[in-house]
């Protein structure tokens, strides 16, 4: 009749294996641990690191490129106008006073850039117009509880707006914007 062999007792590998996974030592569960996450890594590695690798060359390229050539005239227009509208509609000094027109998009470098011409004039004479009726109703506007922006400053802002848009109604800027029937909306 075969003896009872007790687990410390069994020698055979079979034996050694079931007493090292009943009570496995540090260094067999860190390795059951790193294969459980080595597998799904190797399987996902190369596919991952293809698209990471496409996307950084992306990231790369998006920062050498060069698009094409801005010109000031096609940012510095709808800057100055939507700076003209916020100060028609200011309810705090800080719209107001938001932006000076002495420098920010009016500095003498942007001016340089600009094309020669109708573009160019209406640009710089906007620049000054506007820091003009911003310095001459500040007074009124600075207030700190509302701006009261006399009716004066608001036209002589829609005289500035209209000229600019006389100006640049050739340029091509942007599109038109149409309502549901097609109409062209100013």
């Amino acid at each position: 009749m075969v003896g009872i062999v007790f687990v410390e007792d069994d020698t055979s590998f079979k034996g050694r294996l079931r007493k090292h996974l009943r009570n496995p030592p540090m260094r067999t569960v860190f390795l059951i641990v790193v294969l459980i996450f080595a597998i799904p890594v190797a399987i996902a590695y190369p596919k991952v690191s293809n698209v990471a690798q496409q996307n950084w060359s992306d990231v790369q390229q998006a920062r050498d490129r060069h698009f094409v050539k801005v010109t000031a005239a096609s940012w510095i227009y709808p800057f100055l106008k939507r700076q003209a509208i916020r100060m028609q509609e200011a309810d705090v000094p800080a719209e107001w006073l938001s932006v000076r027109f002495t420098n920010g998009a009016c500095l003498p470098e942007h001016m340089a850039q600009l094309p020669g011409g109708k573009y160019a004039y209406a640009i710089e004479s906007a620049c000054g117009l506007l820091d003009e009726i911003q310095v001459k109703y500040a007074l009124e506007c600075a207030q700190t509880s509302a701006s009261n922006i006399p009716g004066e400053a608001v036209i002589e802002l829609q005289i500035v707006l209209d000229r600019l848009k006389i100006a640049f109604s050739d340029a091509n800027l942007v599109q038109p914007v149409t309502d549901d029937q097609g109409q062209i909306r100013d």
